[in-house]
């Protein structure tokens, strides 16, 4: 019996570990508050609950595996969500201030947001058709040294159709009238953007460089 209660403490006092860490990934990984204190309680609730434990010694090996069940399943029901839908999952709410880095207007209306992460920095943009025409016109922003070069990824569009938050690769973009949309379901007859070619040359073209 000993060296099963041993066991359920080490693994308990694992899990929780790995819930602290998860916790400050979250965090410091820009995904909502919800998940954070989600992760945050559950470890905070299992190590009262492994106290109260030491409190009922006769029920503790019980009290202990419930623990760490609990523990470890809401752990991995966070961590499987947010991995596989992170454009529901992050929090994309620009900072105070913060300008569209092609037209360098401050953003205020979010209708139709971008984010785009290169390096280590998160751009915002005040529309799609600013994202798509810095990907087009990226040799005029390196000249003018307004973007680094560095790895991009993380793109993510709010869909002018249904205001939801996708990643690029998921919408349809369409030119209307000289600007670019994004549209989860684009009008019928329209012809849309080959996005990953022009994403390709994109992120060849920033690639290789520091950031």
């Amino acid at each position: 019996m000993f060296k099963e209660t041993t066991i359920l403490i080490v693994l308990s006092r694992v899990v929780e570990f790995f819930g602290i860490i998860t916790t400050i990934f979250l965090m410091f990984k820009g995904y909502k508050l919800r998940y954070v204190y989600m992760v945050g309680g559950v470890v905070a609730l299992s190590l009262v609950v492994s106290v109260s434990g030491l409190l009922a010694r006769d029920y503790f090996e019980y009290i202990a595996l419930a623990d760490l069940l609990v523990t470890a399943g809401v752990l991995g029901g966070v961590i499987l969500y947010v991995s596989r839908n992170p454009e529901k999952a992050k929090d994309f709410t620009p900072p105070e201030k913060c300008r569209c880095p092609v037209c360098n207007v401050l953003i205020v209306k979010e209708d139709e947001l971008c984010t785009m992460k290169i390096g280590n920095y998160t751009y915002f943009f005040d529309s799609c058709d600013h994202m798509v025409k810095l990907m087009k016109e990226i040799d005029f922003f390196k000249e003018n040294k307004s973007i680094p070069r560095g790895e991009v990824k993380e793109l993510y569009v709010k869909a002018k159709d249904t205001g939801r938050w996708r990643k690029l690769e998921n919408v349809r973009v369409v030119e209307e009238e000289g600007v670019y949309r994004a549209y989860e379901h684009p009008p019928e007859g329209r012809e849309t953007l080959n996005l990953k070619e022009l994403l390709d040359k994109f992120k060849d073209s920033l690639r290789g460089g520091k950031t």
